[in-house]
C-alpha cells in the first residue's frame, strides 16, 4: 500500500512539472511570435485572397497529348467553381486552367482547388489543388498506427513528436529572424527536442540522462564535422538552389543565411542519433539489470556488440534519406553522362556527400560514446526517480 501511495505521488508530482514546463514553453513562445517584427520581402504579395472550391461545372475543355510525351495532356479548360470558404463562400466564379508539362493540375467535376484573387473573385486564378483533407487522413492513419502498436509510449512519442514541429516552427525559425546564428538556434532545438523526447518517452533517470548527453553531443559534432568540410571545401547555404531567394528574402533584416545549411544537418541528423543513443543506452541498462555482477568493460562490450548490428542499418537510413531527397538531380546529371571528375565537385552533389557523411560519422561515433556512458554509470545506484 505505501509502495503505492508512493508511486500515485510520484506520478502526480512528474504531471505537475510537467504541466508547469510545457504553460511556461508555450507562454515563451507566443511572447516570441507576437513580438515578431521584420521587413517582408519587397515582391511578397499584397491583398491576396485565397479560398477553398469545387469544380461544379467543364465548361469547356481543349486537351491533347504532349507533341514530346504522349502520356502528358496539355492544353486549357475553363471550370466553374462553387467557393467554400472565406468571405465569399457560396459564390460562383470561372477560371482558366492552363494545364502544361510542368503546370498539371487537369480537373473534373468535384474536383477541389485552391483559389487566389486580388480582387474579391471578379478576377480568379487557380493556385493549388486542394490537398488538406487527403493530408489529414494520412496523419490520422499515421497517428492511429502509432497508438494501437505504442500505446502509451505511442501517444508521448507522437507528443514529442508535436513539440518538436512546434519548436522548429515557432522558436528556430523566429529565432533566426531575429538575428540569432542559425547553429545556435539549431543547438536550442537540439537540446529540447532530445530532452523532452527522453524523458517523455523514459523518465527521468540515469539512463535517460546518458541517452540525452550523447544524443546532443553527438548531433554537434555532425555539425562540427560539416561545418569544417563546407569551410575546407568552400561549401555554404550560398552554395544551395534556394540561395538566391533566402539573400532576397533576407534583405534588410537581421537573418543569417550562410549558416542555415549546418543547422539544418543539425536538426536533421537528430532523430538517427536519437534512436542509436537509447537503443544502446537502454540495451546496456537491460544487461545490467539482469546481470549485475558484470564489470564496466563487460557492459561496454555488450554495447559495442549491439551497437554494430544496429550500426549498418542506421547509417544506411542516414546517407539514403539524403540521397533520396536529391534523388530527382542524380537522374538529370546521370543522362547528361557528366564526367566523374566534375560531377564529384558539383556543389549539389558535394552538399549531399557532406550532409550524409558527417551526420554517418556522428551516427556510428554514438555507438561508442553511448555504450562507454551507459558502462560507467549503470553500476552506479542512484536515487533519482522516473518522472
Amino acid at each position: 500500500m505505501k509502495k503505492l501511495k508512493n508511486e500515485i505521488l510520484k506520478n502526480k508530482g512528474g504531471t505537475i512539472i510537467w504541466t508547469i514546463f510545457i504553460i511556461g514553453f508555450f507562454i515563451f513562445l507566443y511572447g516570441l511570435n507576437s513580438n515578431l517584427k521584420y521587413n517582408k520581402p519587397e515582391d511578397a504579395p499584397e491583398n491576396i485572397k485565397y479560398a477553398k472550391a469545387e469544380v461544379t461545372e467543364i465548361i469547356s475543355e481543349e486537351l491533347g497529348p504532349d507533341p514530346d510525351f504522349q502520356y502528358i495532356n496539355i492544353g486549357k479548360q475553363q471550370l466553374e467553381f462553387l467557393i467554400l470558404s472565406g468571405e465569399n463562400k457560396g459564390k460562383i466564379v470561372t477560371a482558366n486552367n492552363f494545364i502544361s508539362r510542368v503546370d498539371n493540375k487537369p480537373a473534373k467535376l468535384g474536383s477541389k482547388y485552391i483559389l487566389s484573387t486580388y480582387d474579391d473573385f471578379r478576377t480568379t486564378v487557380i493556385a493549388n489543388y486542394n490537398r488538406e483533407v487527403s493530408l489529414y487522413i494520412l496523419l490520422g492513419i499515421f497517428m492511429v498506427i502509432v497508438m494501437i502498436l505504442g500505446k502509451l509510449k505511442g501517444v508521448k512519442s507522437l507528443l514529442s513528436l508535436g513539440f518538436t514541429m512546434i519548436s522548429i516552427i515557432f522558436l528556430f525559425i523566429p529565432l533566426i529572424i531575429k538575428g540569432v546564428n542559425p547553429i545556435v538556434a539549431s543547438i536550442i532545438i537540439v537540446v529540447l527536442s532530445t530532452a523532452v523526447t527522453m524523458i517523455a518517452l523514459n523518465g527521468l533517470s540515469k539512463k535517460t540522462v546518458v541517452a540525452c548527453l550523447s544524443c546532443i553531443l553527438c548531433t554537434i559534432i555532425a555539425g562540427v564535422i560539416a561545418y569544417i568540410f563546407g569551410a575546407i571545401n568552400n561549401i555554404s547555404t550560398y552554395n544551395t538552389p534556394e540561395a538566391q531567394d533566402l539573400l532576397f528574402v533576407a534583405a534588410n533584416t537581421s537573418l543569417k543565411v550562410k549558416e542555415l545549411l549546418f543547422s539544418g544537418i543539425l536538426i536533421s541528423s537528430l532523430g538517427a542519433i536519437m534512436d542509436t543513443t537509447i537503443s544502446i543506452t537502454s540495451s546496456v541498462f537491460e544487461v545490467y539489470e539482469v546481470n549485475n555482477n558484470l564489470s564496466s568493460s563487460q557492459l561496454f562490450n555488450s554495447g559495442m556488440n549491439i551497437g554494430k548490428d544496429v550500426m549498418g542499418t542506421m547509417t544506411n537510413t542516414l546517407i539514403l534519406a539524403f540521397t533520396g531527397s536529391s534523388i530527382n538531380v542524380l537522374i538529370i546529371y546521370f543522362m547528361y553522362n557528366i564526367p566523374y571528375m566534375q560531377l564529384i565537385n558539383i556543389d549539389l552533389i558535394v552538399i549531399e556527400i557532406i550532409q550524409g557523411l558527417s551526420g554517418g560519422i556522428a551516427l556510428i561515433l554514438s555507438i561508442p560514446i553511448a555504450a562507454l556512458a551507459s558502462a560507467k554509470l549503470a553500476p552506479i545506484k542512484s536515487k533519482t526517480k522516473d518522472l
